[in-house]
């Protein structure tokens, strides 16, 4: 199937169809015998499944249809737990269960929950519909474009295996308890948000090793940073060390045994997929290769893999734009200032995160203009006027929002709607939908 990616529902959509095609024999015959022993851990089976559905990506496929196939995979994997669960659901269930997953994987926990047809009062139709209207928002924000921008590291293809992973995990911990259980719901997206800022890390400091740290590298980095929406500890301990970067036998001896093997893969990757080469990177990524203390013979084979993939890289030529409407219009003899004004206002937001959700939620008619920003939307001078005024009263209890009321503050408006978690938005937005994909970067 071709999905309409330029209006809202395309997940709703995706999903629907997943379950029309889907055939469990079929599916039990080509699942491998192994996989079917109950006596292996279900989480472990999990792990490999997600493993193994990477492997089945396009690797010719336009824009959109690589973009679809991620999502595919997520819903096809959510269902392959299940069968070697042992989890038959009817029709309801089982798609109120997908969206539970979905949303849980983009970070909408309270989507999540509602959306669990395991939980008390969970999985009505309308708690079904938000949960995948707020999972496509979310991925359709942090996915597309797919691949990187051209001046960025080779972050994508790491980043979509610690996604697709949590999907395994997610399924199996629904499959396992018949719901998803909040604490452990959470401590796997606190380790899934750790692990993508290792990687993040290990990249910016193979791409400074590289002497890559110019102004245009620099805003593509925090452009596939803003992407990634680390947690606020994991976002906050990365900017650190992106200030001092780490040489790789620091890194690899700061990182968890179990991730050793996967950063030391996809940092041979980033080198091959460099262009043109840097033989800085290539020799980043063999240190952190010779400390991830990898068994005799692995090595070998994790270069002519990275070689293998680093063909098919999906690099865009330029930055998405990321934040829409006013903020395009910053003066271009801004340059670099106006970059580096948009880092220290992420930085502050999400040090008062949650202060500023609730502020957000308790003024209505604040929420509805910054939806109206978030959409690309351009105020009028009386709305520009009203929102200042809200947000110097907001100031009072949040004393980071005054950079927003100072003089050119309007400016940045955009970007604090989209830093805002979404469901702190109003229905109103709900109800349009997220923002569809931008059109694909000309390449």
């Amino acid at each position: 199937m071709a999905l309409e990616l330029s209006r809202g529902g395309w997940l709703a959509e995706l999903v629907d169809f997943e379950l029309g095609a889907w055939d469990t024999a079929a599916a039990r015959g080509r699942t491998p015998p192994e996989l079917l022993d109950a006596h292996l851990p279900l989480d472990a089976r999990a792990r490999i499944l997600a493993a193994r559905s990477l492997r089945r990506a396009p690797e010719d496929a336009d824009d959109r249809a690589a973009f679809q196939a991620r999502f595919q995979g997520h819903i096809q994997l959510a269902l392959e737990v299940a069968l070697l669960a042992g989890l038959e659901e009817p029709p309801g269930p089982r798609r109120a269960g997908l969206a539970a997953v979905l949303a849980a994987a983009a970070g909408e926990v309270s989507r999540a929950l509602a959306a669990d047809p395991g939980r008390s009062g969970g999985g009505g139709a309308r708690a079904v519909e938000r949960a995948l209207s707020a999972a496509e928002a979310a991925f359709a924000e942090s996915a597309w474009p797919p691949g990187d921008p051209r001046h960025g590291v080779a972050l994508s293809p790491g980043a979509l295996a610690i996604e697709r992973q949590l999907v395994g995990r997610l399924a199996a911990l629904r499959c396992r308890r018949r719901r998803l259980g909040e604490p452990e719901l959470r401590r796997r997206l606190e380790q899934a948000g750790a692990d993508l800022a290792r990687l993040a890390e290990a990249l910016a400091a193979q791409a400074a090793a590289a002497g890559r740290r110019g102004p245009a590298e620099r805003k593509a980095l925090r452009h596939q940073l803003a992407r990634l929406r680390l947690p606020r500890d994991a976002s906050r301990r990365l900017r650190e060390h992106l200030h001092r970067p780490r040489t790789a036998r620091e890194i690899c001896a700061e990182a968890p045994p179990r991730l050793r093997p996967f950063l030391a893969e996809q940092l041979l990757l980033a080198a091959e997929a460099a262009r043109p080469p840097a033989p800085e990177a290539a020799a980043f990524a063999e240190a952190f290769a010779a400390g991830a203390g990898l068994p005799e013979g692995h090595l070998p084979a994790f270069r002519a893999d990275a070689a293998l993939r680093a063909a098919l890289h999906r690099w865009q030529d330029g930055t998405a734009e990321w934040i829409p409407g006013e903020i395009q219009g910053l003066p271009p003899e801004w340059g670099e200032a106006a970059d580096v004004a948009m880092e220290k206002v992420s930085e502050i937001f999400t040090d008062n995160l949650e202060a500023i959700a609730q502020e957000v939620r308790q003024t209505g008619e604040l929420g509805q203009l910054l939806a109206k920003a978030a959409r690309g939307t351009s105020l009028t001078a009386a709305e520009r006027k009203r929102v200042k005024v809200q947000l110097i009263d907001l100031a009072k209890a949040v004393p980071a929002l005054a950079i927003f009321a100072a003089p050119g503050g309007m400016l940045l408006l955009p970007l604090l709607a989209r830093l805002l978690p979404w469901n702190v938005l109003p229905s109103a937005w709900e109800q349009k939908g997220p923002r569809p994909p931008a059109q694909p970067a000309k390449r």
